[in-house]
């Protein structure tokens, strides 16, 4: 049964209009063996200006999976902003008894003249 998630990505801190692969681990939290979820999905938000930037996207379920996050993704939202926080989301099995949910936030910096 897996209810643990953990989610691993390259850096804290990217420049704008970069790009990278975030990857997404399911575990079951009694004997930490890695275990695919029946279900999984993920989103992405972004924190600064509270506007989703994916909805709910399911995943395909696995021991581990990869979750591309694009340039779109860490667009600077506000030009106004000198970084923005960005916020991915993984769920495993949710609306079940062994619902799991983690995320990581990363910081986009604007480039001027981008």
């Amino acid at each position: 049964m897996t209810d643990q998630v953990n989610i691993l990505i390259p850096k804290l801190s990217v420049n704008e209009g970069s790009a990278f692969t975030a990857t997404a681990y399911f575990r079951d939290r009694a004997t930490s063996a890695a275990s695919a979820p029946g279900t999984a999905k993920y989103r992405v938000d972004n924190l600064t200006t509270c506007r989703a930037l994916t909805d709910w996207t399911s995943l395909t379920p696995a021991e581990s999976v990869s979750i591309a996050i694009t340039a779109t993704h860490n667009a600077i939202q506000s030009q106004c902003n000198k970084t923005e926080r960005v916020q991915l989301t993984v769920a495993s099995n949710p609306d079940t008894a062994t619902q799991a949910r983690e995320s990581i936030e990363w910081e986009v910096m604007n480039i001027s003249g981008f």
